[in-house]
């Protein structure tokens, strides 16, 4: 039992590691990538803290073991309490609709995998969505070509064929009154901003991203990127959203960002979007391959005025990510709220500094 009680130490004390690194006010992506396995070190954690019990159990009282389950289980519990909000424990943040909802607009967000080697078995899935609204991501010359045949259902077209995991493409079976594509940060990674006209002519503005994950790889002998470049990219999104309070807003794609970091729900409390998976389900997204190590980093922020139709993944074939789905529509005219707590407009300023100078660093 000795070697299971200091291995169980050893795990414990990472763990508490991993948990305090997210608090720190900094981009380091080896700071910010721990903001990601939550729930997988939550049971780790209770995995360590079960064998501490056991050797209480078995080779009686302790102080220093006490204090180690002690610190387990609020390792466990702090790290579990993330997971909350996106069971059915919770009150759902935008209510379902009742019934067959009227004009109900579906939008899906597919990360394709630019070297995706079965690029001709996904047209059948991605048509098999029936979206109205299409997010491509990382869509490239080879996406470009495997997908003709179902480029005449989506009539309305906008974004940017690239190479290595930067095209972004969005394809709209509605009218897009306006659109246009915008480089907030990083002259590499576009975003795409839209004005979509539903079929009860309601007119609906609509923004995909995708910006850089922390951990990247920069040139070659540069290092990582940190995470400046993405939560730049995502508060300019959110101030952009706020400026419009009376307007519709879908903001989608992306985000190499878990739902529960503070980026993201910091982004939640400025723009005043609401997240369809909160008491729903967590939904993870990537990595579609390994179910153990994945997290929900692709997403759709919606308005108050959203009623949820359905909410759901699928597979694109050979994709690293699965594909977010969300069916829904839009009832009456509540403006967008944002709901900014303390220091939250400092915060994201401060954001769009470093990233805008980390950005020009790494141009230059």
């Amino acid at each position: 039992m000795f070697i299971v009680s200091i291995v169980a130490r050893v795990v414990i004390g990472l763990m508490l590691v991993a948990s305090v690194l997210p608090l720190l006010p900094v981009g380091a992506w080896i700071v910010r990538l721990c903001d990601f396995p939550r729930l997988q070190i939550a049971a780790l954690t209770a995995l360590a803290l079960a064998a501490l019990v056991l050797c209480l159990w078995q080779g009686g009282w302790s102080n220093s073991l006490l204090a180690w389950c002690v610190a387990g289980a609020g390792v466990a519990c702090w790290q579990a309490s993330h997971m909350v909000p996106y069971t059915p424990l919770w009150p759902l943040e935008i209510q379902s609709a009742d019934g067959d909802a009227e004009h109900a607009i579906t939008v899906a967000v597919v990360n394709l995998q630019y070297d995706n080697p079965e690029k001709e078995d996904a047209l059948p899935i991605l048509r098999q969505q029936d979206a109205d609204l299409l997010l491509l991501i990382e869509y490239n010359r080879a996406w470009q070509d495997a997908l003709q045949p179902l480029k005449g259902e989506f009539p309305h077209r906008q974004g940017v064929v690239e190479e290595k995991g930067l095209g972004l493409m969005l394809w709209s079976r509605l009218p897009l009154i306006d659109s246009e594509i915008r480089y907030l940060v990083s002259d590499a990674r576009p975003s795409i901003f839209a004005e979509v006209e539903l079929t009860n002519g309601r007119q609906v503005h609509f923004i995909g991203v995708h910006p850089t994950p922390p951990g990247l790889e920069k040139r070659e002998g540069e290092g990582r990127h940190d995470s400046r470049i993405r939560d730049a990219e995502l508060m300019l999104v959110a101030d952009h959203v706020t400026d419009h309070p009376d307007d519709d807003w879908i903001v989608t794609g992306d985000f190499n960002d878990v739902a529960w970091s503070h980026t993201t729900r910091l982004f939640k409390r400025l723009s005043g979007l609401k997240d369809p998976r909160i008491g729903r389900g967590l939904l993870s997204t990537y990595h579609a391959k390994n179910p153990v190590i994945r997290f929900p980093i692709d997403h759709v922020f919606l308005p108050d005025s959203a009623k949820i139709v359905r909410v759901e993944r699928f597979h694109p074939p050979g994709s690293d990510h699965l594909a977010f789905v969300a069916e829904f529509s839009l009832n009456g005219n509540e403006p967008t709220e944002p709901d900014p707590e303390g220091n939250d407009a400092e915060d994201a300023e401060q954001m769009v500094e470093e990233g805008l100078e980390d950005a020009q660093e790494a141009s230059d």
